[in-house]
């Protein structure tokens, strides 16, 4: 185990109740789960590991390099490649059986060719624009080139999707357009086997005419809800410990870090944490970040620095190697990922992230075979 002074806990017994939860929204549909940006700062390969292991479907990536690290580490689940791909990865995508997107003809041309030098099958996935405009082909377009690698003998279609623009909120008007856009595509594909998948994670939660045969909710299988409120089955699963790495009383009128952004009013006491943005954690919640010590409540003082923070303690007593909590529970108070990402006016999903692998990770669920 790493001796490092800091430190992120993902507890792998929420995680899979998150993950039944979902599966009581869903019934008999598939559930894939979205790992791209390191399992969304949880782990890459841990967290697919444990998905494996709870029985997830798919795995969902943004990338090849994310989907060839996942079957080194022997995942032989479907992986499906979210992002666009480039010319030089197809080579890769097929010899490494990977599902993967095609969102334009020029994309599938090119993947066509490789796949007859190659002797290979293709698995994809036709991406069909219903308005977020990102990348994807227009309804036609899509339907046009279904038509066309009908015919081709090295495409193994295996599904057609689209991704919500917004979700994030119950009865959303465009949402229920794009639901209606991407059901009338599927009324005019006659094949029956296709996977048709279009839910996130709002989806999910608040548009069950959008589940079609398999769902792709990222943020609520780590534990959070679209809109930030609590739910009895839900949570998150994402710690962020550290342990006090200095300590020391501080007279009247002096700052605090870089920029003397923060000045004592009165002798106080001052804790050195070993976090700062260089791990990951927001350098704009410089004097507003809560830090949690023995259960009570403190906040930054000062400058986030690149590998430290201080917490103005005020009178009470902190003393080296003790561990404070940055994000998460510790007694009856907590600081979740919403919290912080509304004082960093931005989304949990960024927050999670942020979180590089300077900062360990500890899995708590022994039966899990990790490795």
């Amino acid at each position: 185990m790493t001796s490092h002074p800091a430190w992120i806990e993902v507890d792998l017994d929420q995680f899979r109740k998150n993950l039944e939860a979902i599966r009581k929204r869903i019934g008999s549909r598939k559930l894939c789960l979205p790992v791209k940006a390191n399992a969304y700062g949880h782990g890459l390969v841990q967290m697919s590991l444990a998905a494996e292991w709870f029985g997830v479907d798919v795995l969902a990536v943004s990338c090849l390099q994310e989907g060839i690290e996942l079957r080194r580490a022997g995942i032989r689940l479907p992986i499906l490649v979210l992002g666009a791909i480039h010319e030089e990865q197809i080579g890769q995508l097929l010899e490494e059986e990977l599902e993967f997107s095609l969102s334009s003809r020029f994309k599938a041309q090119l993947v066509g060719k490789l796949c007859r030098e190659m002797g290979k099958v293709a698995r994809v996935h036709l991406e069909v624009d219903t308005g977020i405009n990102r990348t994807g082909m227009r309804p036609e377009t899509a339907l046009a080139l279904f038509e066309e690698l009908q015919q081709e003998k090295c495409f193994w279609i295996q599904g057609i999707y689209s991704h919500f623009a917004t979700s994030d909120e119950p009865n959303d008007p465009f949402a229920k357009k794009q639901i209606a856009a991407f059901s009338e595509v599927r009324k005019r594909v006659d094949k029956a086997g296709l996977v048709w998948h279009l839910a996130n994670s709002g989806g999910v939660y608040y548009y069950p005419e959008s589940y079609f045969d398999m769902v792709r909710p990222g943020l609520l299988c780590y534990g959070l809800t679209p809109d930030g409120k609590e739910d009895p089955e839900i949570k998150p699963c994402f710690s962020l410990r550290a342990k006090i790495s200095y300590f020391k009383v501080v007279g009247a009128g002096e700052g605090i870090s870089y920029s003397r952004l923060y000045v004592t009013k009165e002798e106080t006491r001052v804790i050195t944490v070993p976090v700062g943005y260089g791990d990951g954690f927001p350098r704009n919640l410089s004097n507003l970040a809560p830090i949690l010590h023995r259960g009570s409540r403190y906040q930054v003082a000062g400058r986030i620095c690149m590998d430290q923070c201080m917490v103005d303690i005020g009178q009470h007593e902190g003393f080296v190697g003790e561990t404070v909590t940055l994000l998460g529970r510790d007694g009856g108070e907590e600081i979740s990922l919403w919290e912080l990402a509304r004082l960093a006016h931005t989304d949990p999903r960024e927050i999670l992230c942020r979180f590089n692998n300077r900062l360990p990770r500890r899995y708590g669920q022994e039966r899990v075979k990790l490795r």
